[in-house]
């Protein structure tokens, strides 16, 4: 097994199927960046807690008295006559410390729906973070399949040019000594032709095939793949469609996401309906305040003072912008009820069709078991026949034409049968495997 990570690795990389989705699950970029985000909802669950519990806070400040505030007195005597006293108060530098303490008694739940909420987000996250890992194998799973397939179908076209040449060459030797006609070396000639477009063709399908998986495994585009050499002959299990269904129902991370988006829009409804009903806060301050004409205040300058109260805050008409919130709730509740009902549908046909696309590459797989074989040895006795005069070149061209069919049709097959099983296991919520079950 050689799996590098980081800025330096290896230009040469052999992989298995396995060892291609365990690469995916720990390169992924996208993968990656769904994993981070179970960091920032605990951040949020911090965030919603902290409305429950007290602030502490410690607030200082100094005043310059540049000019002191002056305050004027009227002053009346026993005659009726009144005189203006003009004084000035307070010191040139005034200096406060204030520690402050702030406690929620009720906030018409709100602290809780919000605390519910960031549970409900933890859940969410983490079925999230599933469904990424198994979306993210199955689409590694894809693109290495795709890759092998892709490198096997262009040894079968480099075979079939091979065999096109081949077959020339044994038509122009017979040319030579006169004992085939002008139209059978035609057609040699333009079935050697025909067969380099789809050579190259094929190389370069398995080309872009590797660079899409290079992109799925986050690997420089430099680095060299080495894989498997064949595909996986697969047994197909017997399923029972029902079990299968109830299991994704039940297993699917998806699914567990839309049910936890239905709770959390349902407590914003509470949290929307709380910003109508009063809260209650109860605050203390304890205060130092220095009072000096110097720049520093003495010991004896210094006072302190400490206070406590109730707040009782009661939005008693907000223009009807709290029912306004309450209605968006509201809506945004039943779209999360429509989306899970919808995806619950989703989840069914995909099960239905993995496991109809299952059962349709097992049976090609059967059939074409022995169609390669038999293939090849009619190549074999068409070139025998030609070679002896008792066979044509539209019969010799025919058999070649059909063994590449047949290698390719088998190929397919395979890919099929594995991709399929993949697919199924995704399909009902099981993690990735290369088989079933």
């Amino acid at each position: 097994m050689s799996i590098l990570t980081g800025p330096a690795l290896a230009a040469n990389l052999y992989l298995t199927r396995w060892e291609a989705v365990q690469l995916a699950l720990k390169q992924n970029e996208g993968h990656r960046t769904v994993l981070l985000e179970a960091e920032r909802v605990h951040g949020l669950y911090l965030e919603a807690r902290a409305g429950a519990l007290p602030s502490l806070t410690l607030e200082g400040e100094y005043l310059r008295n540049l000019e002191l505030p002056t305050s004027v007195i009227r002053l009346e005597d026993s005659a009726g006559q009144s005189t203006k006293l003009r004084t000035s108060f307070g010191t040139k530098n005034d200096y406060r410390m204030t520690l402050r303490l702030n406690q929620p008694l009720y906030v018409a739940g709100k602290i809780g729906a919000a605390l519910k909420i960031a549970g409900y987000g933890k859940e969410l996250t983490a079925a999230r973070i599933e469904a990424s890992r198994r979306n993210t194998a199955a689409a590694a799973d894809k693109a290495y399949l795709d890759a092998v397939a892709a490198g096997l179908a262009v040894r079968v076209f480099q075979a079939a040019e091979a065999l096109a040449d081949s077959n020339l060459r044994v038509v122009e030797a017979l040319s030579a000594q006169g004992q085939v006609s002008e139209y059978d070396l035609l057609r040699a000639q333009v079935r050697a032709a025909n067969a380099r477009p789809d050579r190259i063709s094929t190389e370069n399908r398995a080309r872009l095939a590797h660079d899409r998986l290079h992109d799925a495994l986050a690997l420089p585009p430099e680095t060299v793949l080495h894989l498997d050499t064949v595909l996986p002959v697969l047994t197909v299990p017997a399923l029972a469609l029902d079990g299968l269904l109830a299991e994704a129902q039940a297993q699917r991370p998806e699914l567990r996401q839309g049910v936890l988006n239905v709770d959390i829009n349902r407590k914003l409804i509470d949290i929307a309906r709380g910003n109508g009903k009063p809260t209650l806060t109860f605050s203390s301050a304890l205060q130092w305040q220095g009072l000096a004409e110097d720049l520093t205040p003495s010991s004896d300058e210094w006072y302190r003072s400490w206070n406590a109260s109730l707040n009782l805050t009661w939005p008693l008409f907000t223009g009807f912008g709290v029912a306004g919130q309450v209605r968006q709730a509201k809506v945004d509740l039943h779209q999360s009820e429509l989306a899970q009902a919808q995806l619950e549908r989703q989840v069914r046909l995909e099960v239905q069709s993995a496991v109809a696309d299952l059962e349709d590459a097992g049976e090609r797989v059967q059939a074409l078991g022995e169609t390669v074989g038999q293939a090849e040895r009619g190549v074999a006795i068409a070139h025998v026949r030609y070679q002896n005069g008792m066979g044509t070149q539209l019969e010799l061209q025919d058999a070649e034409v059909a063994l590449t069919a047949a290698r390719v049709n088998r190929i397919n097959a395979l890919y099929d049968l594995a991709l399929a099983t993949s697919e199924l296991r995704r399909a009902v919520g099981r993690p990735w495997a290369p088989t079933w079950p």
